[in-house]
């Protein structure tokens, strides 16, 4: 049944009729990928009002049932205070899932958290997170980081 309103609410959403899309998805709201979709929503302030802080507990609930670019997000929105308060524990926690499966974004997120002294990590934790995403690509932002942080001269 959860499908179904997925299924409708991304038809509406891909038709650009966010209040349709939203009415649908708030049908399987509790449901990962709804959740997520959702989150979205409230985070472009599409069909609904922006609010980062409803945008992070829809990807926080999306997150704890697997969806990975929602893991993503509401790490990222911990470890920026986007709605909610900074908590980089938190952030991590999130974050760890997506870098479980491999995911570059969370990576150089949870990165910078360590390099901070955050989390229980510590510089060559970020040191190690950053040499792997840099190892396959070079997005500007981890080389940014791996430079602000001196992660280069860590020894691992």
């Amino acid at each position: 049944m959860a499908i179904d309103f997925y299924n409708a609410g991304m038809n509406a959403y891909q038709a650009g009729d966010y209040t349709k899309a939203y009415e649908w998805l708030l049908q399987c709201e509790d449901e990962g990928h709804c959740a997520y979709a959702l989150g979205v929503m409230f985070y472009n302030g599409q069909g609904v009002t922006r609010s980062y802080k409803t945008s992070t507990t829809y990807y926080a609930k999306a997150a704890e049932a697997g969806i990975l670019p929602a893991q993503v997000s509401a790490g990222f929105a911990y470890a920026n205070a986007m709605g909610v308060p900074e908590d980089f524990d938190k952030a991590a926690d999130y974050l760890k899932m997506a870098v479980a499966q491999d995911d570059e974004a969370a990576k150089i997120t949870l990165a910078e958290i360590y390099a901070k002294g955050e989390a229980g990590g510590d510089r060559k934790d970020a040191a190690r997170l950053l040499r792997e995403v840099l190892a396959v690509s070079m997005p500007e932002e981890a080389t940014d980081i791996y430079n602000r942080y001196e992660l280069y001269k860590v020894k691992l």
